[in-house]
């Protein structure tokens, strides 16, 4: 009865490795307990019906595997063939590819189900047939076989060696599946070998990966217990402030990550169970974001209407926590900077009209707009109309290479004259280019001949104006 009792926890772990995808493994088990009740003879039942179901679980996995298999190995098969009836000129070329060729059958063997001995039969005769025009380059391929099982055997002493040096304390678990990972493509790089070589070295390297992969799937259970432990204490957090729960939710959150891998299956679950625990955290935030959403939006249709404040829009836009990193809030901004963009251009069009029309308000007794500086406003009050034509032309000129404006041919000769000034005066920082502006309107207004602008005046003031809507940010 206590041997039963054993073949029922062996089948019931099988059923375990099969729901966990550890096919291999759980196949194991039941042609091991397969033997057992053949040894024991008489079974009851309940073990006899549980044996049954498990082994028809076994079997059809292996039906899965022949499935996917079987048309791989027909392939390399009708390959052989093929290459039975147009062999290569080049006996070494029709020796690589027969290696080939094993070589995607010994892989399929090791990554599946063992092929069927009717398969496998046809597979080596029609191999040896394959093989007899290039019977002088076998005797290499053969060494080559040879070598590849030394390499294999070496690969598997590694594997030992590894477990041997470190069962005491196994290192973390990335670095175990880095060097198991290292270890098959190595593997995968000495192949084939010869066929009475294959099973045996086969079963020593899954043998020597044993110990590690079990550590691997140890540390892996040990990390899905924390894990799940972490996500319960996520569950027990219950404080009435909402800020104070999602704190304590992303330390616990920063411990999780530290937490190695769980197996690749798990993690997924972990994860989406870890944040669905912290879910009810957020509903507060999310509602007061949802809020600032629709400040946003006031906001943005209130910047589309006529006389709305720049200054109310930014106090409302300081407000707002929530959403500075969304997409809404980067719209917001890119209109509200737009908005004041607009204004800008309106103010400096106005700016710029006011100040191309300056001769107009000369000794006029209207009011005077409190755009223009104080300086200019009072010269054109009482300008002192010295009559200086030179002068008229020379502050033309000034305030057109300050506006980077090409002055007419005719004025050829003052530019240079004054293209030498003006570099002397910006080395010696005599002054700001606002300061000269407002000087040389100056200048031009008090050495008009008259209130009365004749026609020579209006040319150049006329280049002056073009020269003032390149100036708007400079003008005073």
């Amino acid at each position: 009865m206590e041997t039963h009792k054993i073949l029922f926890e062996s089948l019931d772990k099988a059923e375990k490795h099969f729901e966990a995808g550890e096919i291999r493994l759980a196949q194991k088990i039941v042609n091991e307990v397969s033997r057992t009740i053949k040894a024991e003879g008489k079974v009851s039942n309940k073990l006899r019906h549980r044996f049954n179901f498990m082994s028809a679980q076994s079997r059809y996995f292996n039906d899965i595997s022949s499935f996917a298999t079987n048309p791989k190995r027909n392939k390399i098969i009708q390959d052989i063939e093929s290459l039975i009836a147009n062999p290569h000129e080049n006996p070494k070329k029709q020796a690589h590819k027969i290696h080939e060729l094993q070589t995607k059958w010994q892989l399929l063997d090791q990554t599946s189900k063992p092929a069927g001995r009717e398969l496998w039969i046809t597979f080596k005769t029609l191999t040896d047939k394959a093989w007899e025009p290039c019977a002088q380059y076998y005797e290499e391929l053969k060494q080559i076989k040879i070598s590849n099982a030394k390499e294999r055997e070496k690969i598997i002493e590694s594997l030992i060696q590894y477990t041997n040096d470190n069962a005491d304390k196994w290192p973390g678990l990335i670095d175990m599946s880095r060097f198991l990972s290292k270890s098959f493509q190595s593997w995968q790089n000495y192949a084939p070998v010869l066929d009475e070589d294959f099973s045996k070295l086969k079963s020593a390297y899954q043998e020597a990966r044993k110990p590690i992969n079990n550590a691997i799937r140890e540390q892996e259970t040990k990390n899905f217990k924390i894990k799940e432990s972490l996500i319960e204490k996520v569950k027990q957090i219950n404080d009435e402030d909402t800020q104070s729960c999602i704190q304590k939710y992303q330390k616990i959150k920063r411990e999780y990550q530290n937490v190695g891998p769980a197996g690749k299956k798990n993690e997924p679950i972990l994860w989406k169970k870890l944040n669905e625990a912290a879910d009810r955290f957020y509903e507060a935030d999310k509602a007061l974001i949802n809020d600032e959403l629709i400040v946003i939006n006031n906001l943005l249709d209130l910047l589309q209407k006529d006389g709305c404040s720049i200054k109310e829009i930014k106090e409302k836009i300081s407000e707002l926590n929530k959403t500075r990193k969304s997409p809404e809030f980067a719209k917001l901004q890119k209109a509200l900077k737009s908005f004041e963009n607009k204004k800008i251009d309106e103010i400096n069009a106005s700016k710029i009209e006011i100040y191309q029309n300056l001769l107009d308000l000369i000794e006029s007794s209207h009011e005077i707009h409190s755009i223009i500086h104080k300086e200019i406003l009072k010269t054109l009050q009482k300008p002192l109309y010295k009559g200086d034509a030179d002068k008229l032309l020379e502050c033309t000129v000034r305030l057109e290479l300050i506006a980077r404006i090409e002055p007419p041919s005719s004025d050829k000769l003052i530019k240079q004259k004054l293209s030498l000034e003006m570099l002397q005066n910006k080395f010696s920082g005599s002054k700001n280019s606002e300061d000269e502006i407002k000087d040389l309107l100056i200048d031009f207004i008090n050495n008009l001949q008259s209130n009365k602008i004749n026609a020579t005046e209006k040319k150049l003031w006329k280049r002056i104006s073009e020269a003032i809507s390149q100036l708007v940010k400079l003008l005073p």
